[in-house]
């Protein structure tokens, strides 16, 4: 399996994490799929992800598997209420106010890379594992794409 946390740089104290999610179908278009994304503000690199459903259950799963070298790292995220059981070092914004500005360019980046995370789209994945396969193969080539930029 792919370890996308040997992708990534190691933190250092003043990290900041964007936290969002996007939707996405499998199988149909009648079940929708959430992808919890954490992105690393000063890296621009995914630090961990997670596909399940949008509520505080699979928060709790996305949130466990930050890696612990970034687990002492601020958060900012959008106000949805999920993100409200954050409280040391978490800020919940609107976006005007550019908090998530990093995260949201990636949500953009994927949605044009991928077209199975595309809206209005007849190409979406037929299975779970498929749809987890393609999003992580996708996120280890960004991540190191983002080492060779630096």
């Amino acid at each position: 399996m792919i370890d996308i946390a040997s992708t990534l740089y190691p933190a250092i104290p003043s990290d900041i994490l964007e936290f969002d999610e996007l939707w996405s179908f499998v199988g149909s278009k009648a079940n929708r799929v959430w992808l919890w994304i954490a992105l690393c503000r000063r890296t621009k690199q995914i630090v961990t992800y997670h596909l399940g459903s949008r509520d505080k259950e699979d928060f709790e799963k996305f949130y466990k598997k930050i890696p612990i070298q970034y687990s002492g790292c601020r958060t900012r995220s959008d106000q949805w209420k999920t993100y409200d059981k954050l409280l040391w070092g978490h800020k919940s914004c609107q976006k005007k106010y550019g908090e998530t500005t990093q995260v949201e360019a990636f949500n953009t980046i994927i949605r044009q890379r991928m077209a199975r995370l595309v809206r209005r789209t007849c190409a979406f994945s037929k299975s779970e594992i498929m749809h987890e396969i393609a999003i992580r193969l996708f996120i280890y080539q960004y991540n190191i794409e983002c080492l060779s930029v630096k």
